[in-house]
């Protein structure tokens, strides 16, 4: 895999690049708004319709449920049709779904509605994968990977902050009528600020045969499947914590709704340092080498985490920092897994990238389901499956994926 080169990217200035890596970051951000500007929002959903924990989590499941297999559909039909197009279908999906979910009466209703809205807001996130493949490769890909991503993180870091505050001033449906307007912004952004990037004498034949050869290609790609599951475990710890927290911090530890999102801002803070310093390091150490530090660093992490609530010695500040220290290697793994991966389809980009994300938040759905399952009232159990994803992704990489492969 040759990892120091970078193509028509590099004949692009600077600012056009950061701009372009910008307007990606937007368009995929409504990913991480749809999920985490309603988290504050699971008790008081669950008092209004009496429902447990675990059917609130199933709202948050049924999310990525839609997420996971929307994008197996973007990504094939992005290689045919072309990004923009498909891309601004998608987010039509996701605004049209949102309204519905504001007018939700009961939760069975919201987790349909949840499951659609995914469907439509995984356009974004799959197809900023593909567009940055179809612009980088190699280590360049990767920074450019972890450059998008803390862009994208900046929606985590204030959409809690906002939800919680929404939540106790207009009430949880008010959360889902501002990411209507979200969606609004994010058609702004493809159409003023990103260019088509698959031209179309390199897209793929129409037909069923392409598109399960595409498939076909990526899965029994053993280097690439090591990358795309080692990365698909570490969403699985990632999403242990979302959908933990909320029940961890504002039952177990007595945090107020309005501030869930200040603990948050202070994670993502992590995750951005994760992905500066991988940004900054992944053109001369490789992407393996620099996933590698960054799963080792998760697991350390993890088994930190689970001290220090194991044991609340430090109360919810010991939560805290461990939460900290958990998702500081989170970007470095997930923007060299996604680069890793894609690197050997140059041609089926956006089919590589829908099995990425695929794998990502069905994994993420799987641990959020077993988070809610295990729930007992304290934050042992989303510390449990946190370790055993990153346990899980040690053995996938260490594996699957040689060095210089």
């Amino acid at each position: 895999m040759s990892e120091k080169t970078s193509k028509s990217a590099d004949d692009d200035t600077p600012r056009s690049q950061t701009a372009l890596i910008v307007c990606l970051g937007l368009v995929a951000a409504l990913a991480p708004l749809s999920i985490d500007m309603y988290l504050p929002s699971f008790p008081t959903i669950r008092e209004e319709f009496g429902v447990t924990a675990a059917q609130v989590q199933l709202t948050l499941s049924g999310y990525m449920l839609g997420f996971t297999l929307g994008q197996l559909g973007y990504g094939p039909l992005s290689d045919r049709f072309g990004r923009r197009p498909i891309l601004l279908s998608g987010i039509g999906l996701y605004i049209a779904m949102t309204i519905l979910c504001a007018l939700a009466t009961d939760t069975g209703v919201l987790s349909v509605y949840r499951f659609l809205q995914g469907v439509g807001g995984a356009a974004g996130t799959v197809l900023s994968r593909a567009i940055i493949r179809d612009n980088f490769s190699g280590n360049y890909m990767a920074r450019a990977m972890s450059l998008m991503l803390m862009f994208i993180l900046l929606a985590p870091m204030i959409a809690p902050v906002i939800g919680g505050y929404l939540l106790v001033w207009l009430g949880w449906r008010a959360i889902f009528w501002t990411l209507v307007i979200c969606g609004f912004i994010a058609v702004l952004v493809v159409l003023i600020g990103i260019k088509e990037s698959l031209p179309p004498e390199k897209r793929t034949q129409p037909g069923i045969a392409p598109l399960l050869h595409g498939y076909s290609r990526v899965l029994t790609h053993r280097q690439a499947l090591g990358y795309i599951l080692s990365g698909g475990m570490t969403f699985g710890a990632l999403f242990a914590f979302l959908s933990g927290a909320p029940f961890v911090f504002i039952e177990f530890y007595g945090v107020a709704p309005e501030h869930m999102g200040y603990i948050f801002t202070l994670n993502v803070l992590g995750v951005m340092a994760g992905g500066w310093l991988n940004s900054k390091l992944v053109i001369t150490q490789g992407v393996r080498e620099m996933m590698v530090t960054g799963i080792w660093l998760l697991f350390v992490g993890a088994v930190i985490l689970y001290v220090l609530m194991a044991t609340d010695v430090f109360g919810v500040w010991g939560a805290i920092a461990g939460i900290v220290i958990f998702t500081l290697p989170l970007n470095i793994i997930n923007a060299n897994a996604a680069s890793g991966a894609l690197e050997y389809f140059p041609d089926a980009a956006g089919t590589a990238s829908a099995v990425v994300g695929a794998v990502r938040y069905g994994c993420g759905a799987i641990s959020g389901v077993v988070v809610g399952l295990l729930h007992n009232g304290t934050a042992m159990p989303m510390a449990w499956v946190i370790i055993g994803c990153s346990v899980i992704s040690i053995i996938f990489l260490t594996t699957m994926v040689r060095r210089n492969g």
